[in-house]
């Protein structure tokens, strides 16, 4: 990981701890990708804002930090086509998304 990843990672959990997430009860890499975040952070060529959840605490991360938000944690979305919840939808192309974990095609806005 590099610098900026490690602080990263760092500066959640701290914010996790504050709000009384103990380390020892998520595993932050299954939970979100920590050098693809800091990544998209350093990348952004305006403010950009990066909502998450870890453990049923919403939060916001940006370059200027991390912090907890007052959005209630929200349900997944299910995939249209098997039901199962969608963690995330996946496009390579324009004209291919594909629903996370089901593998299930996603056809145009259908989750959002």
């Amino acid at each position: 990981m590099t610098t900026s990843t490690n602080s990263l990672v760092l500066e959640i959990v701290r914010t996790l701890e504050k709000e009384g997430v103990p380390r020892d009860t998520y595993q932050l890499g299954r939970e979100i990708d920590p050098e693809a975040l800091a990544r998209l952070l350093e990348s952004a060529d305006s403010a950009i804002e990066v909502r998450l959840e870890v453990q049923g605490v919403s939060l916001a991360v940006t370059n200027s930090g991390v912090w907890v938000t007052d959005d209630p944690p929200s349900s997944p979305p299910e995939c249209p086509r098997c039901g199962r919840d969608v963690t995330a939808v996946i496009q390579l192309v324009p004209t291919h998304r594909t629903a996370y974990p089901c593998g299930c095609p996603v056809e145009g806005e259908s989750l959002e």
